[in-house]
């Protein structure tokens, strides 16, 4: 089954070319393309795609100018990929391209919407503070009861959808959390949860802090 990896960037230099590395060797050169959703990145995640874009006829790249969000960029890359299952992760290898193979023989199961998740059984977190455990357990728990969101880790940025038009027609509002909107706009449609290791990025700079969680807490109120 063809499938697709949606994968926005802003100056990856030094994760880029080993994160598609890894995910070509665990889904496969054949039937697999990703496409690299880049915010006009100012070091050289660019060129490093362009030249690996040589070497696998799979690899897109897709260079937004003057627009900026994680959830805007995902929408993008959406209409871009084949039909069929796509999953979105992050560049900074926080979401390991090994539990990608968990997320898609789920959807070949029937689901339609994968979460790569933190905090079910089997699930952790890899060097977080434990300051850092606790404000996201609490956003997740303001997603549970003001939203009713029947997940244990709505947070979570890796995530496979059975076609990339659940991505277009359902990302309105969201920038980082755009999980957590897809689920609520698409409350019959079938949802699992699989274990993953969470590993905080080693390299590059992080581009989460406190507008992220601004931009979260002003989400699920949109959302209400």
């Amino acid at each position: 089954m063809r499938c697709s990896v949606i994968i926005p960037t802003l100056n990856e230099e030094g994760n880029i070319s080993q994160l598609i590395e890894a995910i070509f060797t665990q889904l496969g050169t054949d039937g697999t393309d990703i496409y690299i959703v880049d915010d006009d990145s100012q070091d050289r995640t660019q060129e490093i795609v362009t030249a690996l874009a040589k070497k696998y006829t799979g690899l897109h790249l897709i260079v937004r100018r003057g627009e900026r969000g994680l959830g805007t960029a995902v929408r993008l890359g959406a209409t871009r990929v084949r039909d069929g299952p796509v999953v979105v992760m992050d560049a900074d290898f926080s979401h390991d391209p090994s539990f990608a193979p968990a997320l898609l023989e789920k959807i070949r199961e029937g689901y339609d919407i994968v979460v790569g998740s933190r905090y079910v059984d089997g699930g952790r977190i890899i060097g977080w503070t434990g300051l850092r455990i606790a404000i996201s357990k609490g956003a997740t728990l303001l997603a549970r009861i003001l939203l009713r969101v029947p997940l244990k880790d709505p947070m979570s940025g890796f995530v496979a959808c059975r076609s990339p038009k659940i991505l277009v027609d359902s990302i309105k509002f969201a920038d980082y959390k755009l999980l957590l909107e897809i689920v609520v706009r698409n409350r019959d449609l079938r949802v699992t949860e699989v274990p993953i290791a969470f590993r905080d990025r080693t390299r590059g700079k992080s581009k989460l802090g406190s507008r992220t969680l601004l931009l979260y807490v002003l989400l699920v109120f949109r959302l209400l």
